[in-house]
């Protein structure tokens, strides 16, 4: 086909087909062809998947700055983000993606973009307000957040804009709010319709409560990924989170309603075999009546002896931990 009739067979196609094979494009690229033709303006605009990265605009966390440049910069993202909402035309959502790592005085800002993800029945939604590579002691960003924003954010009114989203990401930094937020966090809200949950999270003790949290409020959920951070570890500090002892958090035998009914697989990825991690899956596996599928894939970036453990770990889980369904199939990839 000569190459000169391309343009001319792109330009025939219906906008609706147009902005479907925009949406398959990552975000970025699907702004850019807002200055393809005069056509492609706003086709963009009504693009079912907004990621909203601040690294992917051009501000990135790890340059160093100073803070009142750092703000600005920050400030101008956020913007951005409202600017885009405001013009938005489509009526629904497939993916909504908000990464904002340390979001120290946009708590408002954060409220409002969740608040219109939801507003357009968005069916898979990504919060990541969390610095995979942050070196604070655990506990010390909710402090600042409190410090600097009276009200910090508000849990309750948080939930009550997650609960009919089916496909849910969030982030260490929310399971910490959870549990720090609330009297009787396991009454938040009413319960969730999320059939699939993905979890990222460095598997630190005092992300536990969130976890249980998610595992109560869910009762309807299918699947369980633990997305697991590989950073090193962070000294535990009592001055920012009492002390929780990872095995007993996990010995006791609660279960909830997910996992009596309708939880069947559970994967983990970057999994490395460590105490924690072994903690939490245990407990799955010994409370999970209907789960059919553990799902472990190993970090790409362990030694010879960090791999030996996910073996091990792997066997132990094959051989001697007690099971809750005598359907569960355990398989390890990558090791």
């Amino acid at each position: 086909m000569d190459s000169g009739t391309k343009p001319n067979l792109l330009s025939n196609l219906p906008d609706c087909l147009l902005v479907l094979i925009i949406s398959f494009l990552p975000f970025k690229q699907s702004v850019q062809t807002s200055v393809l033709a005069k056509r492609w303006k706003n086709l963009c605009r009504e693009t079912t998947n907004l990621v909203f990265k601040e690294s992917e605009f051009g501000l990135n966390q790890f340059v160093v700055d100073t803070e009142a440049k750092h703000s600005e910069r920050r400030a101008l993202f956020v913007s951005v983000m409202h600017q885009w909402i405001s013009r938005f035309t489509g009526n629904t959502i497939e993916t909504f993606e908000l990464c904002l790592p340390e979001p120290v005085g946009f708590e408002e800002d954060i409220m409002s973009l969740i608040e219109f993800a939801a507003t357009k029945q968005t069916k898979n939604l990504v919060i990541n307000l969390s610095s995979s590579n942050s070196r604070q002691p655990p506990g010390a960003l909710h402090i600042k957040l409190i410090y600097n924003q009276k009200n910090g954010l508000d849990i309750t009114r948080l939930f009550s804009n997650l609960i009919y989203v089916r496909n849910l990401t969030i982030c260490p930094f929310l399971l910490e709010m959870m549990i720090q937020d609330c009297d009787d966090p396991m009454k938040l809200h009413d319960p969730m319709k999320t059939r699939h949950l993905v979890i990222k999270t460095h598997m630190y003790p005092h992300e536990f409560g969130g976890i249980t949290i998610f595992l109560n409020s869910c009762p309807e959920l299918e699947s369980l990924t633990f997305e697991t951070y590989t950073t090193g570890p962070i000294v535990m500090s009592q001055r920012y989170w009492p002390l929780i002892h990872p095995k007993t958090f996990w010995l006791n035998n609660k279960t909830y309603e997910c996992l009596e009914r309708t939880l069947k697989a559970v994967k983990v990825i970057n999994f490395c075999g460590i105490p924690n991690e072994l903690h939490v899956l245990q407990y799955l596996i010994r409370t999970g009546r209907v789960m059919e599928r553990l799902d472990l894939h190993a970090a790409k970036t362990l030694n010879n002896e960090q791999r030996r453990l996910v073996l091990t770990a792997a066997e132990e889980f094959q051989k001697n931990v007690e099971r809750g369904s005598r359907h569960l199939r355990v398989t390890l990839h990558n090791a």
